[in-house]
């Protein structure tokens, strides 16, 4: 069941249906929702929320998938380390060793909804206290993502630079105005 936004803030009917990448248009509009809930518990803009994923899955081209093709729906590249019990996928990725981007694999956690995946995002950094500093910055995005950089959310370096620049860039900025027009048509947001 789909209707037609009217406003971007919106709240808007479900589909359960895995996010089938076709555009950054399209991640945007179907993120969006989750991204606007999980913002509002973090204290940090949707937008930097929506860059971090549309970077961690390459506008949700790659989101660990387990080997018979199932979503894990896991949108900001959480790892499945102890203490995690729930599902969890074994994906390759590439890791930053002394510098140099190494492919490994690892286990990621696995979700049943992209609004569980929001959901764990913002817990996980709520409850790990080496990410205070980040949850310290939330009004400014380019300082919150380099405190999460710094707090080790990721081992590449340019992290926090990369996200930024694909905030500044046109294909981030095409898919927010089309979102945030008035006849921006349908949006998706699965059941919780």
């Amino acid at each position: 069941f789909v209707a037609t936004a009217k406003a971007a803030n919106d709240l808007y009917p479900v589909d359960d249906a895995p996010y089938e990448p076709t555009s950054p248009v399209a991640f945007v509009r179907r993120m969006w929702p989750h991204a606007q809930d999980a913002a509002r518990q973090l204290g940090v803009a949707p937008e930097v929320l929506i860059a971090q994923a549309a970077h961690e899955t390459g506008w949700g081209k790659s989101v660990p998938s387990f080997a018979d093709g199932r979503t894990s729906y896991n949108l900001f590249g959480i790892k499945a380390h102890r203490g995690w019990d729930g599902e969890r996928v074994v994906n390759s990725t590439f890791e930053f060793v002394n510098g140099v981007a190494v492919r490994q694999k690892d286990g990621f956690r696995a979700y049943s909804s992209y609004s569980e995946s929001f959901s764990d995002y913002v817990n996980f950094l709520q409850v790990n206290p080496r990410y205070q500093n980040a949850l310290e910055q939330v009004d400014d995005g380019a300082a919150y993502l380099n405190a999460l950089q710094q707090a080790g959310y990721a081992t590449d370096p340019r992290y926090a630079r990369k996200i930024l620049g694909l905030m500044n860039g046109p294909s981030f900025d095409e898919a927010l105005e089309t979102l945030k027009s008035a006849d921006a048509g349908p949006i998706m947001k699965e059941k919780s």
